[in-house]
């Protein structure tokens, strides 16, 4: 949420608008507007992880009014004597800003715009964290380095006196909060006398703080996720140029370090008038296209044959020509798309399969089943290490930008279990089903995966066996599909869930001749890779087997 009012908005943007006219803006974008009165609370589309102050929501408005809030200089670079050691977070960026003007009321908003990025994209520090540090305070050459623990001594952010190491991890907030990311020694900066002025990811030294008077900068990112480094470095670039001029700091790698490789280039798209057309069914030209992209930071060359296409560098959300036609529409105005009458008016019904997955829901529910709509896409974390669920023929993610979401999911117990981590504090029994399509190896040619329709049963209880679940299962294929002769029968493989449930109490299900999923119960060594208490019995069917 960015909470800023009608009169800064205004004042950024160098337009008197109106209330009504920032609803029919944020209407027009996507962005859900709250708040009363001279207020404005933006909730913008988490895909736009740049867009997180006022400066770069008036960007994103500005841009659709004609207005340009946005400095177009091009990414300087600036030379310094930072050295990088190599450490535990071994991924740095480093940045230089000259303040148009003291930080001044300024002050609070970049200190929010640290705080919401380091939570987002940075995962709460674990993948990437800012220090923001007066420049003008620090003595060069800096460096970059893990010490030993009894080594660390330095006064604090918000303090008086000096501390070491224990009393800063167990007596300031950031300490307490902070300290369990320091998985070996601690990490530093030391200024050219020795004096450290951060302890990075944890507080900076209280010397080295920004005031309302500092007028330059020196920010650091770090963290171990070099995508999560370079996203966050490029989003922050994005939000403080509203500010004053960024330079990228070159530093200087001693050793073995593992450079980020900061690199400003961007994938480039093709599109023309067909592909418009054929998406959003409207005609529009090379020149209306042009227009358009360039007024929302595009850059665009233009041919006979269509135009390419790059995005800004801050524009990580960009990975398919299908984002920047969404770009087109939400400048276009879905309200400009002519209504275009159906040529055949037909009754329409549900189809045999949606009849017997309603079925299936309501059969679940009479047990007592609530259903879930678990998540599509998530981890090999989730679905295979904690699991223990066989990691093989699944689909990754090509360009993500989050550790906790690499892949599509090749099973639904994964986020099943997942789901039944985050809510041990709920009521037990939790008895819970999920209908949805996991990713699959394909036997098709012209594709590498595709979508199967599957069902994940789920019951965490102190006394949950496999025995109620095959009763439901009997129950679910009998009603549904007839009464076919249903088998449990063990296989050493079970389809790559043996290492996730207890062995003679697990199998195959079969459907007559048909092999059409797998149950058992849950391994206690699964169960406390998530923090489940209660025993689990669960089954995962695969509907498409069943022709679904």
């Amino acid at each position: 949420m960015i909470n800023t009012t009608i009169t800064e908005m205004n004042a950024l943007l160098r337009k008197k608008l109106s209330r009504k006219d920032f609803e029919d803006l944020c209407f027009r974008y996507g962005i859900d507007l709250e708040g009363d009165g001279e207020y404005l609370n933006f909730e913008v589309t988490s895909d736009r992880i740049e867009i997180i102050s006022k400066f770069s929501v008036a960007y994103l408005l500005g841009q659709l009014i004609g207005v340009n809030v946005h400095r177009t200089e091009a990414v300087s670079s600036k030379k310094m004597d930072v050295i990088i050691k190599n450490t535990h977070r071994p991924f740095v960026n480093l940045l230089y800003v000259k303040l148009d003007e003291s930080a001044g009321e300024n002050l609070g908003e970049i200190l929010t715009i640290q705080d919401k990025f380091d939570k987002t994209i940075g995962r709460n520090r674990s993948s990437a964290a800012i220090g923001i540090f007066d420049f003008s305070k620090l003595k060069f050459p800096v460096v970059y380095e893990e010490i030993e623990s009894s080594k660390v001594l330095f006064v604090p952010l918000g303090f008086n006196s000096k501390k070491n190491y224990q009393e800063i991890i167990s007596e300031t907030e950031k300490g307490r909060a902070y300290s369990g990311l320091l998985k070996n020694k601690p990490i530093i900066w030391k200024q050219k006398d020795g004096e450290i002025f951060a302890m990075p990811p944890i507080i900076n030294a209280d010397f080295a703080s920004v005031t309302k008077d500092t007028r330059d900068l020196l920010i650091d990112i770090t963290g171990n996720n070099k995508d999560a480094v370079n996203s966050l470095t490029k989003a922050l670039m994005l939000n403080l140029q509203f500010l004053g001029g960024v330079s990228v700091i070159k530093p200087k790698y001693e050793g073995n370090v593992i450079d980020t490789h900061l690199d400003f280039k961007m994938d480039k798209f093709f599109l023309n008038e067909s592909n418009i057309l054929n998406l959003l069914g409207v005609e529009m030209s090379i020149v209306e296209i042009s227009k358009i992209l360039k007024s929302m930071g595009y850059e665009v060359l233009q041919d006979k044959l269509g135009v390419v296409v790059t995005p800004p560098f801050y524009r990580q959300d960009v990975i398919h020509q299908v984002d920047i036609i969404d770009d087109i529409l939400r400048f276009y105005g879905v309200e400009n798309i002519k209504q275009v009458k159906p040529h055949s008016y037909t009754v329409g019904e549900k189809s045999e399969n949606s009849e017997t997955l309603d079925n299936i829901t309501s059969l679940l529910v009479g047990f007592g089943y609530q259903e879930l709509d678990l998540n599509v896409l998530t981890s090999e974390d989730y679905q295979f290490k904690r699991t223990g669920i066989k990691a093989e023929d699944y689909a990754p993610l090509i360009g993500q930008k989050s550790g906790d979401i690499t892949m599509a999911r090749s099973n639904l117990l994964g986020e099943m279990l997942r789901f039944l981590s985050n809510n041990l504090h709920k009521k037990f029994p939790q008895k819970l089903f999920d209908i949805g399509f996991v990713l699959a190896r394909s036997n098709k040619t012209e594709v590498l995966f595709e979508n199967r329709l599957r069902l994940s049963i789920c019951c965490s209880d102190i006394d949950s066996t496999i025995t109620e679940t095959q009763g439901i299962i009997y129950k679910l294929l009998r009603d549904n599909f007839g009464d076919k002769n249903i088998k449990i029968k063990k296989d050493a493989t079970l389809d790559g869930f043996a290492g996730a449930l207890i062995d003679g109490r697990d199998g195959f299900i079969y459907y007559g001749a048909k092999k059409i999923g797998v149950m058992g119960e849950v391994h206690p060594r699964v169960l406390n890779e998530f923090k489940i208490e209660t025993p689990v019995s669960m089954a995962e069917i695969y509907l498409d087997s069943l022709g679904l």
